[in-house]
């Protein structure tokens, strides 16, 4: 129950804040399917089902690499592993920050600052110009001023100091996300789909600053962007407060009842199936390793009745065509009658059931010697023409 709680709170999260309505719908469809089909005996839907699992599970890890890849560096971030909070920044290089990207605005120049946060940034950007310089406001203007040669790319900053210019970040395939927004906005949205990273974009065409921030993009008045960058680096250099436990409780607590709930559901409506049944098979007799020259007096028994009781779930799991009833005939040495236990001799039933009854519990087997061949007698050679 525990481990299928946390895959459904690892998907839940991720559908409430990544997929579409389409996706949503689409999958509770399946899901629901192969509910019914479970529950009506539709075999041939739920053996695909079975069938499918795998390749659709591997088609996940795939089409959702970024995503699987961005929740395990989460973890790394979010103080469970001693991840080190940033250092404070001071009121000062946030005025500077602030009064640089209004000016900027009113001047119509197009920029894009980006805000590193606790989780690496490195796999997602490219290129760039290693700058490491301070903040200040002749830098920034300079550095996006329409002759510049790194005017086009985005400006990462760490902490209080420029790292580098000219940056390509990835861009957004949310279209409807972008807006009216140009290459700038949905380079933004990019890497604010991939990891924590503040991006704050200025627009050329229309002078507006926005930020974009855990896969959002929205645009804001310049009086804001003071209080939006405080939060941002005041979040970034606090401490955890608690224990990685007593944060992780706390942390979407509804939701993780609603997944510990339904896998809760699911346990009961699939596993918890302990009453004790039973099931009548018919399986096969086998007559194994006979000596040479020896026969088996016809007729002779070829099935037996088999009746297994345990749980209905150790049922399911059994295969019947691994049942039968072998006999070993290799000690057969007289044309004496013999009397054969077929529950001994039963193959094929797993430990978490047992034999109820088996009819015949003997068989009575005769045995003899195969007969000799008599020598066809010497005909008359035929007379020589």
């Amino acid at each position: 129950i525990g481990v299928i709680a946390l895959l459904l709170y690892c998907t839940l999260s991720w559908l409430r804040q990544r997929a579409s309505k389409s996706l949503v719908i689409s999958v509770a469809l399946v899901v629901g399917l192969f509910l019914c089909a479970r529950w009506l005996d539709m075999y041939l839907t739920t053996m695909l089902f079975q069938a499918g699992f795998m390749a659709i599970l591997v088609t996940l890890i795939v089409v959702f690499q970024q995503d699987i890849r961005r929740a395990f560096e989460r973890v790394a971030a979010s103080g469970w592993f001693g991840h080190q909070p940033q250092a404070t920044v001071a009121a000062g290089a946030i005025a500077t920050l602030v009064e640089s990207v209004i000016l900027l605005a009113e001047q119509r120049t197009g920029a894009l600052l980006v805000f590193e946060g606790r989780e690496p940034l490195d796999r997602h950007i490219r290129g760039g110009i290693p700058v490491d310089g301070c903040l200040s406001l002749p830098l920034l203007c300079s550095i996006f001023h329409p002759q510049s040669p790194g005017h086009d790319g985005a400006m990462l900053i760490r902490g209080e100091r420029i790292e580098r210019m000219g940056v390509h970040l990835p861009l957004s395939n949310n279209l409807a996300e972008v807006g009216g927004g140009g290459t700038r906005h949905a380079a933004a949205l990019g890497l604010a789909e991939r990891c924590d990273a503040l991006i704050v974009v200025i627009s050329e065409e229309r002078g507006t600053i926005s930020i974009a921030e855990q896969g959002e993009l929205r645009e804001i008045r310049p009086a804001e962007l003071t209080s939006h960058l405080e939060r941002y680096y005041e979040a970034c250099s606090a401490s955890p407060q608690g224990t990685p436990w007593q944060l992780g409780l706390k942390h979407n607590l509804g939701l993780k009842l609603a997944a510990l709930l339904l896998a809760s559901g699911l346990w009961l409506l699939f596993a918890y199936r302990v009453e004790t049944i039973q099931r009548t098979f018919v399986v096969p007799i086998e007559y194994r390793n006979l000596p040479e020259n020896w026969v088996i007096d016809e007729p002779r028994r070829t099935r037996a009745e088999l009746t297994l009781a345990g749980s209905e779930r150790a049922l399911d799991m059994l295969d019947a065509s691994s049942l039968a009833v072998s006999f070993e005939l290799s000690h057969v040495r007289s044309e004496t009658p013999y009397s054969l236990r077929t529950e001994s001799s039963l193959k094929g039933v797993p430990d978490q059931l047992s034999v109820n009854q088996i009819q015949p519990r003997e068989v009575q087997l005769t045995v003899r010697r195969k007969p000799v061949d008599e020598p066809q007698p010497n005909l008359p050679a035929s007379p020589a023409k």
